[in-house]
């Protein structure tokens, strides 16, 4: 048996015979680097809307004040996103991703007129009225998703340089835990009255729920393996569960970054 290559084929083995001539051709590799790992971090901040509080102390009085103050928050924080994908195309991949966001309150105020530090209440019923002062304010926004995602990027020519974007969708996991101390004035016209202190929870939620983002910016190619990125991610956890109407949990991130194809 004799085996002998041929230009034209990887490999080829022929076996010469008066009547046999097999020959055995193993295909190339694909020319695309299929697998690859992405690994970003970013800067997130978050205003929850369409939030009111209700129900979170025994106070009659507290329970009023509540039900019409409407505070507007903002968080901030980071968010840890790791994926993996294939590519489909050339430009195109789809992925599975992992995103941990952990986010602190930055801001907690009411919505109602700030007279001298003291903020007025009218409650429904209208028999207390009067003043409540801000003392402090903490807080935390986490969510914990995964998601499937389509992700799209062109590079322009020889230059290195390209665009990227992706849509995704999943699942996630949301925590949101706020706690406001505040001194409540019960007297009508003067704050000089007697005052209740209270540190109340104002809304605890760990849920799962449906989640969405999308994502865009502008990309390096160090090398045929290996990429840089910076851009934007506009996410939607959900809502939370609260006494009352929960707030819609979204989140904005300016996101940093590096994918390595294996």
């Amino acid at each position: 048996m004799t085996a002998c290559f041929q230009p034209g084929y990887p490999y080829l083995i022929m076996i010469p015979s008066s009547i046999l001539c097999l020959p055995l051709v193993l295909p190339a590799a694909d020319s695309i680097d299929d697998l690859y790992g992405r690994f970003g971090v970013g800067f997130s901040t978050s205003s929850p809307a369409d939030f009111t509080l209700t129900g979170a102390n025994d106070s009659v009085l507290i329970r009023q004040i509540l039900q019409t103050f409407e505070p507007s928050m903002d968080f901030d924080g980071w968010n840890f996103q790791f994926a993996l994908g294939e590519k489909l195309t050339e430009n195109i991949a789809f992925e599975w991703e992992v995103q941990s966001l952990q986010l602190d309150l930055d801001s907690f105020n009411p919505t109602t007129t700030d007279s001298g530090g003291l903020f007025p209440f009218n409650p429904n019923d209208g028999s207390v009225p009067g003043f409540f002062r801000l003392d402090g304010a903490s807080g935390e926004f986490k969510a914990l998703a995964l998601t499937a995602n389509l992700h799209f990027d062109y590079q322009f020519g020889e230059s290195g340089f390209g665009v990227y974007g992706g849509v995704g969708a999943g699942f996630s996991r949301n925590t949101l835990d706020i706690t406001v101390s505040e001194t409540f004035f019960e007297t009508k016209g003067s704050p000089a009255g007697e005052t209740i202190d209270a540190t109340v929870p104002l809304a605890t939620d760990d849920t799962w729920d449906f989640c969405w983002h999308w994502r865009a910016g502008l990309e390096y190619e160090i090398n045929r393996k290996s990429t840089l990125y910076v851009g934007w991610r506009a996410a939607d956890y959900g809502s939370a569960d609260l006494q009352g109407s929960g707030p819609a949990l979204t989140a904005d991130t300016i996101e940093f970054g590096f994918k390595q194809s294996f």
